[in-house]
């Protein structure tokens, strides 16, 4: 586990998007941390991602979305979320970010391709996290204080 003193920002992460964006906002509104979502800031800078992709090409998207998460990992003192995909394409980037893994129970994630690849992310992100937040339901204000009594005790 990474030292305490490393830590510049906390990193929200789980196999539903919406559902650790909408986590992280309540969190960091409680901790009175700025919310950033890695998605959304791809989306602004993009101005139109798919367009973008249409005229441009994969390897120019996959650039402007690296520099745009890159930046996102360097913000100081905030709460981000990112979809599951994203950090783990991108991982090095968060180094000193104090990852937090909502972990859902399968049928309450919106979106899983197979069983296969629920299995996959959720034991990558098991392992790549400092905390693992287990919930059976998606309601943000019980994971907000699981997420807070966690953090004391790791912290």
């Amino acid at each position: 586990m990474k030292s305490k003193q490393e830590f510049i920002n906390i990193l929200l992460v789980s196999l539903d998007e919406k559902f650790s964006k909408k986590v992280a906002l309540q969190l960091g509104d409680k901790l009175s941390m700025f919310f950033a979502d890695c998605k959304d800031m791809i989306e602004y800078d993009l101005i139109n991602p798919k367009e973008v992709l249409e005229k441009c090409g994969i390897e120019y998207f996959k650039k402007r979305e690296r520099a745009v998460v890159k930046n996102c990992s360097e913000y100081y003192n905030n709460i981000l979320s990112i979809d599951a995909s994203l950090y783990i394409e991108y991982i090095d980037f968060f180094d000193k970010t104090f990852v937090i893994y909502l972990k859902l129970d399968k049928e309450n994630v919106s979106k899983v391709v197979d069983k296969i690849s629920f299995d996959k992310y959720d034991e990558f992100l098991k392992t790549n996290s400092e905390i693992v937040v287990e919930l059976s339901n998606k309601k943000t204000a019980d994971a907000v204080k699981k997420i807070i009594n966690l953090m004391g005790e790791k912290l």
